[in-house]
């Protein structure tokens, strides 16, 4: 059975760019006589308001889009620090002490585009400096090992879009990624694969801004023996100046205003249709 799903993060109102994005992945499962869900990716404590997430399933139900209601992502904490120790045990990821200052300094250091062995940066000294205040680290995954250990698994190292066909994997250019950040220990990128296999969704349908991040998805589901999904990416939603509409830019466009504004759910799936 095809599985979709709309997973939204509760740091602001959903606009017409969500819209556009939840009908999409809707249609597609309603077409193919599948299931829709809606999961609440709300692991990031330090900007996820709960009055957010009352909001966004108020919208939806406005909006008349049945959906079966799974997980939030912080009810699942456990499985991402499993499959953080996973990683760990398999010597794939290794603890990143760079603040985010040092980080964005070392990526701009000349010929240093992506992060590799940032362990490498610190002494060992100022490492256990930074442990005895108590500052806890990042971790970040050894991106060529890890191509290494699926080449050994021989693992077809391509993920699928329905639109374009076989992707071939092309993960040397992010260097070695942060897979599960220092204050939240998880990361979008662990957390929204866990939660997409523990779910069953068959195919993810997002927008066109997540594109290159299917190559760190599809890494993670190799090495962690994960169930291998299709993607779809689609346009993203514009304003009339031709921006895309965001959270910071679409204050005027949520549904929470054009609802105010007297607008109905059809006239409001309608606008975020159009052209």
């Amino acid at each position: 059975m095809i599985v979709t799903r709309f997973a939204p993060s509760p740091t602001g109102s959903l606009h017409l760019g969500h819209v556009y994005s939840l009908l999409y992945s809707y249609n597609y499962s309603k077409v193919n006589r599948g299931k829709f869900l809606l999961r609440i990716e709300d692991i990031d404590f330090t900007r996820c308001k709960e009055k957010f997430v009352k909001e966004i399933i108020d919208d939806i139900n406005w909006l008349k889009i049945p959906f079966i209601r799974t997980k939030d992502q912080s009810l699942r904490r456990k499985y991402y620090t499993n499959a953080l120790n996973k990683l760990k045990s398999m010597d794939l990821v290794y603890p990143c002490w760079l603040s985010r200052k040092e980080a964005l300094d070392a990526l701009s250091a000349p010929h240093n585009n992506t992060l590799e062995r940032t362990n490498v940066l610190l002494s060992e000294k100022e490492i256990i400096k930074r442990k005895k205040i108590g500052i806890t680290p990042a971790w970040r995954l050894k991106i060529k090992e890890c191509l290494k250990y699926a080449k050994f698994l021989q693992k077809d190292l391509f993920w699928y879009d329905i639109e374009r066909g076989r992707i071939k994997l092309d993960l040397e250019k992010f260097g070695d990624i942060i897979i599960a950040r220092k204050d939240i220990s998880t990361s979008y990128h662990l957390s929204v694969t866990i939660d997409d296999d523990a779910d069953g969704v068959s195919h993810i349908i997002r927008g066109e801004d997540l594109f290159e991040s299917t190559h760190i998805h599809r890494l993670i589901q190799i090495i962690l023996n994960l169930r291998a999904t299709k993607w779809l990416h689609h346009s993203l939603k514009l304003d009339n100046n031709g921006n895309r509409i965001s959270k910071r830019s679409g204050s005027l466009l949520t549904i929470k205003r054009l609802r105010e504004s007297g607008l109905n759910s059809s006239e409001v799936i309608k606008l975020a249709n159009s052209k």
